[in-house]
């Protein structure tokens, strides 16, 4: 019961977590709020997210009040996403929307933490992947509701919405309350064993390399499927914004299967780190055949193939990732800190990936913005089969 009390925490989660996640430029908008307005809140919340990550995994690491800290992180990001309803004006907008940030950047590595203290170490795998299912199938649940309201209600029932999914939250992390959790186990220590100093995760080889590839994933993945909807516009397939909606319900639906798919195969063996591993290889091959798909071919079905190449390749990782880390730092103490370091590498990977994506199409077009972000993929490839077999050694 305990941990399914934890699954539908991490459903109810991901619609709380980002805020108002891309209704925010829509809301703003139509408040007067100018694009530029609109970049500079996004980018600076994102940014500041970003340098504080680590910091907030190693609080996850040391602390034994990480469900009242996520609780107080769902209340704050609820709070405050009613408030700017209410009070829109560009400074009291920034000030919220950093804090939304600053609280989603937490969320996920204190969720992990909690995760390994429930389950400890050799049933970690197989549950993160069953949080994966519940977190997905959460985040198409709340796309097509907030979908179906916002076309009734207008933008004000996003509002409401995030307010109920934050509410129920609340309900599921008041319900763990009662769980014991074991914090060494969830920072990866155990009692009477020295820690490691946190500089030595930025020292790892195999963490590194894990940041290097999951760089050079994100690099290339991250603009891959908004690039397909604009390709769509400027072909005239879709000028609603439906398209944009469906690639992402359909790239969603798709994870649930692999992380259904991943909780079966880690289930069934007892080296997680070489499955973990494995996968991410697998992840990113098909990051290279989906950029080539794209480049080469632009009819339906080949956006269809893309859309479905790109919830394999994310739930992949959303799995094996955390997997992985526990495996290489267990025994340091730095679990949570090493996670966020890798989030934080992959982020700054996906945050060029639009630049880059866009400079390309600007000047040189889609086939070659495609083809590059293939080759930024075939780079991480080469690593990975260069580093494999070490980094399955640590973990």
């Amino acid at each position: 019961m305990p941990l399914t009390y934890l699954m539908w925490l991490n459903f109810f989660i991901a619609d709380v977590q980002d805020g108002l996640g891309p209704y925010l430029g829509v809301f703003l908008k139509q408040k007067g709020f100018s694009d530029l307005d609109i970049g500079i809140i996004s980018t600076a919340a994102s940014l500041i997210a970003l340098a504080f990550l680590v910091p907030l995994g190693n609080i996850i690491d040391k602390t034994h009040h990480k469900l009242s800290l996520i609780t107080l992180c769902i209340i704050i990001i609820s709070s405050s996403t009613l408030i700017n309803y209410f009070y829109h004006h560009f400074y009291l907008t920034l000030l919220v929307q950093i804090s939304i940030a600053l609280c989603g950047a937490f969320l996920s590595p204190a969720i992990n933490a909690i995760t390994l203290g429930m389950t400890a170490h050799n049933l970690y795998a197989k549950q993160i992947s069953k949080n994966e299912i519940y977190k997905h199938a959460g985040t198409c649940f709340s796309a097509m509701i907030s979908f179906i309201s916002a076309l009734y209600y207008g933008i004000v029932a996003i509002f409401v919405i995030t307010a109920i999914m934050g509410v129920v939250s609340l309900i599921f992390t008041y319900k763990l309350k009662k769980v014991k959790i074991d914090h060494n186990a969830a920072r990866g220590t155990h009692i009477n064993k020295p820690i490691s100093s946190l500089k030595s995760i930025f020292v790892s080889t195999p963490i590194l390399l894990l940041a290097l590839i999951c760089f050079c994933f994100h690099l290339s993945n991250a603009y891959m499927l908004p690039l397909l909807s604009q390709r769509a516009l400027s072909m005239g397939i879709d000028s609603s914004g439906s398209y944009a909606a469906m690639s992402i319900l359909i790239a969603q639906g798709v994870m649930i299967l692999i992380a259904y798919i991943c909780s079966k195969l880690f289930s069934k063996t007892k080296n997680t780190g070489k499955l973990g591993i494995a996968l991410i290889g697998i992840g990113l091959f098909e990051l290279i055949i989906r950029g080539m798909i794209a480049a080469f071919y632009d009819g339906i079905l080949a956006m269809i193939i893309v859309q479905i190449l790109d919830g394999i390749g994310a739930g992949i990782i959303g799995v094996a990732l955390p997997i992985l880390i526990a495996n290489i730092l267990q025994g340091s103490g730095h679990i949570n800190a090493g996670l966020s370091f890798i989030i934080t590498i992959g982020s700054i990977g996906g945050a060029l990936s639009s630049s880059l994506g866009g400079f390309n199409v600007q000047y040189f077009g889609y086939f070659y913005a495609y083809m590059i972000f293939s080759l930024i993929a075939l780079l991480g490839f080469v690593l990975w089969l260069l580093s494999h077999k070490f980094i399955i050694h640590s973990s």
